[in-house]
């Protein structure tokens, strides 16, 4: 089955199963969509009403909900009552979420609209991007009258990393990558991020900030790593030599058994033959970019240095509850997971924006 145009924009080109494309809807309302960010085994939503329990340190720990509104404008909102704001994972506008986040300065609740944030805790050390246990996630799917849950499914990155529309992040990640400054600048002001730049990073960094452009090439690796990922789905999933594996929490590489691990290439991606490094070596070449132009010497903090990501995720505690119109799933994913790329897999949309994936 050919996956739609905006999937093979964005390097999902292929499923992990077959099945029929659904026109099942997500999102209608807000509260369709509920993730519910967990953190050493406490979830947001139980912290905002019980605290977090015994803790100190020198950084506030909060928990929020917001209804409506991405992390980043959550970010902005603290930052206005709070000092050195971070949190673990971006959540996508379109929810009803519940996250932590930790800063600096005297505890205070916040309360506006769609939104309230609470002191629960305190921590010796910030929130790490990627640091929380994972999500729990609250799906409705209206429109269907039946669905085929896969026990696994492909661990894309999904549409929320790369935009709605072109230009698609990982299209301006590309231009900064290969120093095509000028592209770069071009693109962002269609996306309404910038003002004035000149053609260089260091202007770049100046005028949108080391987080945005640090969130540009991270989506080209996506991408690469989406390309990457496809390509094995296609090709067969069962290990041979040169392959990565995760086994009980050490990476380890075959003939070692284990999870797939595929690179999320960077400047310190390194390969040892075989499929992988065959494959990864052609597509960058058809890309024009080779690793060690994703570290930048002039602002090293927007450097894509690489990482490691499993081929596939599997769904925990899944629950599937028939309602009327449809579905409510419950599930729960590791860090860095999409649900969207379960219900992709579920799905199968031939229109994602129309159909609430974006």
């Amino acid at each position: 089955m050919r996956p739609p145009e905006v999937d093979l924009d964005l390097g999902m080109l292929a499923y992990l199963t077959e099945g029929p494309t659904l026109t099942g809807r997500l999102r209608e309302k807000p509260s369709d969509f509920v993730v519910d960010e967990v953190l050493e085994g406490v979830r947001a939503s139980v912290s905002l009403r019980e605290g977090f329990g015994a803790s100190q340190g020198r950084y506030v720990l909060l928990a929020a909900v917001r209804i409506g509104k991405d992390t980043l404008s959550m970010a902005s909102i603290i930052s206005k009552h709070y000092k050195d704001v971070r949190y673990s994972g971006l959540k996508d506008k379109r929810s009803v979420a519940f996250q932590y986040f930790t800063a600096r300065g005297a505890e205070r609740e916040i309360r506006g609209r769609g939104f309230l944030v609470k002191p629960v805790g305190r921590r010796r050390l910030p929130l790490r991007r990627g640091e929380n246990d994972g999500n729990w996630f609250y799906v409705r799917i209206r429109g269907v009258s039946e669905v085929n849950l896969p026990p696994k499914f492909p661990n894309f990155f999904s549409y929320q990393r790369f935009g709605v529309k072109r230009p698609y992040n990982h299209e301006i990640g590309r231009a900064l990558v290969r120093r095509e400054f000028k592209e770069a600048v071009e693109m962002i002001k269609q996306q309404g991020h910038l003002g004035e730049a000149g053609p260089n990073l260091q202007s770049i960094v100046s005028a949108i900030g080391k987080g945005l452009t640090r969130l540009y090439v991270h989506s080209y690796q996506s991408y690469l790593f989406n390309i990457l990922l496809s390509k094995r789905l296609e090709e067969g999933l069962t290990l041979r030599e040169g392959d990565y594996v995760l086994k009980e929490g050490w990476i380890l590489t075959h003939p070692e058994e284990g999870d797939l691990l595929l690179p999320i290439p960077g400047g310190f991606t390194r390969t040892l033959g075989g499929w992988l490094e065959a494959t990864l070596n052609s597509l960058l070449r058809e890309e024009g970019v080779k690793l060690r132009d994703f570290l930048f010497k002039e602002v090293p903090d927007v450097s894509g240095f690489g990482d490691f990501r499993r081929a596939l995720e599997v769904p925990r505690g899944l629950k599937v509850f028939k309602v009327e119109d449809g579905f409510i799933l419950s599930f729960f994913l590791s860090s860095g997971a999409y649900a969207t790329s379960l219900l992709r897999e579920v799905l199968k949309p031939q229109d994602p924006l129309s159909q609430g994936f974006l």
